[in-house]
């Protein structure tokens, strides 16, 4: 009986800890910190560890489909996935909220910058 609730424990640790897709490129939702909400969608192109982000359209100052923001994705301790282009990012103590790296959602697959 321990062995099944072990396992079964193990498996939704698991299944809620969210992980990196597959590699591959993606439609997420491009989302604004500062005025917290969605704007439009952007192109996101995943490998491994590290991520792309495209810009969407009606951005000022940059193009549609011009390369917003690369990085790699380290696990913040908060449990966001943190888009980290330094060091120094991947030790920040906040994630997003216009103060730390941006951020991404796998879950509702929306892209937070700022």
């Amino acid at each position: 009986m321990k062995l099944i609730s072990f396992g079964l424990f193990l498996f939704f640790f698991i299944s809620c800890n969210a992980q990196l897709p597959k590699n591959g490129t993606y439609t997420y939702k491009y989302c604004d910190e500062e005025y917290n909400k969605c704007l439009e969608t952007c192109k996101i192109k995943i490998k491994e560890d590290s991520i792309w982000i495209y810009a969407p359209a009606n951005l000022s100052g940059i193009k549609e489909g011009e390369l917003l923001e690369k990085g790699k994705l380290v696990k913040h301790k908060t449990g966001k996935w943190m888009i980290t282009t330094s060091e120094k990012d991947k030790k920040s103590k906040i994630v997003g909220g216009c103060e730390g790296p941006a951020w991404i959602d796998f879950k509702k697959k929306k892209f937070w910058y700022c």
